[in-house]
């Protein structure tokens, strides 16, 4: 199911799509607040891009590949993690290329995915972990409506060294 913005769409990866996301993850930058390895091949992005086709089989997670509306490329990922249909939550994490940083892609992926997921799944949290130096993304999911819930210590490990990380939350019946 594709979700359709002003400036991007969100439609599953396929294996056409492994080129733009090998040469956008092969930015060192992207892989700096992601699980995302550096360096990052071509065979990266297909064993990715097999993972979410699988993934979403078994609605263990739903991967979206942020295509920008003009060129039809994708310029980054979105994704829900952690599906858990009794509890209705699930994980957000994302990425998007640095060429398109700061002009609102990001954001508007974000509100794509958020609606979706408490309109049509009915899940009732959303929430994301942003490690504490990674300002833009704080920033962005506060823009979102996305409210900090606190700090956790040495929550994630990434190449061998733990991080801290801000959790961030959004209730679908929440008062604004």
């Amino acid at each position: 199911m594709n979700l359709n913005g002003q400036k991007i769409n969100l439609r599953f990866p396929t294996l056409n799509d492994a080129d733009s996301i090998a040469k956008y993850c092969a930015d060192k930058e992207i892989s700096r607040y992601t699980f995302i390895p550096h360096p990052y091949t071509l065979q990266d992005a297909i064993d990715f891009i097999d993972m979410c086709i699988d993934d979403r089989k078994s609605m263990a997670s739903l991967h979206y590949g942020i295509e920008h509306k003009e060129t039809k490329e994708i310029i980054g990922m979105i994704g829900l993690n952690s599906i858990n249909n009794t509890h209705l939550r699930g994980e957000m994490g994302y990425w998007v290329a640095k060429p398109f940083w700061g002009n609102g892609i990001m954001f508007e992926a974000i509100n794509l995915l958020t609606d979706y997921c408490f309109e049509t799944m009915q899940l009732e949290r959303i929430y994301a972990h942003v490690q504490l130096e990674n300002i833009g993304s704080w920033k962005v999911l506060e823009k979102a409506g996305y409210e900090r819930e606190g700090l956790l210590r040495n929550v994630l490990r990434i190449n061998n060294k733990m991080y801290d990380h801000y959790i961030y939350a959004k209730l679908k019946d929440w008062k604004k």
